[in-house]
């Protein structure tokens, strides 16, 4: 298949969306690997910092939701990258329950130096679809979630496999 199908005129069965999909992902999973290549870090780990880097230092919670992952889920994410330098962790000064995330100079640096798309390649992609193409699209997902019995909240605040 070398077409693609962006016009609604054009029929597409399900093998054809199967295909597609299988390209998305294959495409995705080799941008991870490249991000990962060129950082040294998952491409779930450069969105974090991406996120601290354009945004300034952040609440733990926010940064969460901003990503829309758990607490745990990030939590995790930001003990490795303490450890690696690039970023620091303390308690606020007004309120000792929260946690705010800031970027050291490596991990400035880190990111500085890069010219890759840092929050991935996917959501990159998504905010250049039309509004109402990606409003069809989530539809479209939403149907297929739907038949296959599939909660649409399940798993669906955690990283790909291939960016984690």
């Amino acid at each position: 298949m070398t077409e693609y199908i962006t016009q609604q005129k054009v029929p597409a069965s399900p093998l054809a969306v199967l295909q597609l999909f299988r390209v998305v992902f294959r495409a995705a999973q080799q941008y991870s690997a490249d991000t990962e290549k060129t950082l040294g870090i998952s491409g779930a780990q450069a969105w974090l910092l991406a996120e601290l880097y354009e945004h300034g230092p952040q609440k733990a919670g926010d940064l969460a939701a901003r990503m829309a992952l758990k607490p745990a889920t990030l939590s995790n994410m930001l003990i490795k990258l303490v450890e690696l330098g690039y970023l620091v962790r303390q308690r606020s000064d007004k309120d000792q329950r929260v946690v705010e995330v800031s970027l050291t100079e490596q991990g400035r640096s880190l990111l500085a130096k890069t010219n890759c798309a840092p929050r991935g390649w996917m959501p990159e992609a998504l905010g250049k679809l039309p509004p109402e193409q990606l409003h069809g699209l989530a539809i479209g997902l939403g149907g297929m979630l739907a038949a296959m019995n599939v909660p649409l909240a399940e798993d669906g605040d955690k990283p790909l496999p291939f960016t984690e």
